[in-house]
Parts: structure tokens; C-alpha cells; sequence
């Protein structure tokens, strides 16, 4: 059985950590994590509506974006919150957002206008 690390538990100090959701072998079995880049913590509820049921979601710690997790990455620059896309290079070659929370960084980023919309 997988032990969920630290990397599924919290973001390094580049925004970065590992998505936490369990995978399952075809026998019903635990086979580890997603294990794809992640974020932060999942931004929807603990399930939605689909189809007519309802699809629950298992998400112990950090979601990559496939399952609910953030789609840009924070860390501390300095004493501001940079928030980045995940192909980030440096700060003269890509948007960033920033501000004094995470939340404040990531609306600074979704008001930079790109090159398809300038």
C-alpha cells in the first residue's frame, strides 16, 4: 500500500509538489499516486453531477489540475506571492501575477493580457 510523502502533502519553494490522488491497479488494488505535477490543494467541492449519479472525489492532499488542483503555481518571491503558468521560464520572458496572498497573485496573473488577446 502507497504512503502519501511529503512532496503529496506540500509545494516546494518553486510552487511545485506531486498530485496525491490514489491510482488503482485493475484488480482493484491500491497501484500509488497520480503523481503529476501539482499546485496546491483541489478548488471544487467534494463531487459534482454527472450523467445523473454522483462522481465523488478523493483528494487527500494536492491535485494536479486534471483532478481539480490549481492551474498556475505560487511560491514567495522575496515578500510578495508570484503566481506563474506551469511553463514558466523567468520573469522577463513570461507572465506573472503578483500580490500579497496566493489568491491576490493569481488574480494579478488572470488580469495580465496575453499575446492572443492584446
Amino acid at each position: 500500500m502507497s504512503v502519501a510523502a511529503e512532496c503529496h502533502k506540500r509545494v516546494n519553494e518553486f510552487g511545485v509538489g506531486k498530485c496525491s490522488v490514489p491510482m488503482w491497479s485493475g484488480y482493484g488494488m491500491p497501484a500509488g499516486f497520480c503523481d503529476k505535477d501539482a499546485y496546491g490543494e483541489p478548488v471544487f467541492s467534494i463531487g459534482h453531477w454527472e450523467d445523473g449519479r454522483f462522481i465523488a472525489k478523493y483528494v487527500p492532499f494536492l491535485a494536479c489540475p486534471n483532478h481539480g488542483g490549481p492551474k498556475t503555481r505560487v511560491y514567495l518571491d522575496g515578500d510578495m506571492w508570484c503566481a506563474v503558468h506551469p511553463d514558466f521560464v523567468n520573469l522577463q520572458e513570461s507572465d506573472a501575477g503578483f500580490g500579497d496572498t496566493p489568491t491576490a497573485a493569481r488574480m494579478a496573473l488572470e488580469a495580465v493580457p496575453t499575446e492572443a488577446t492584446s
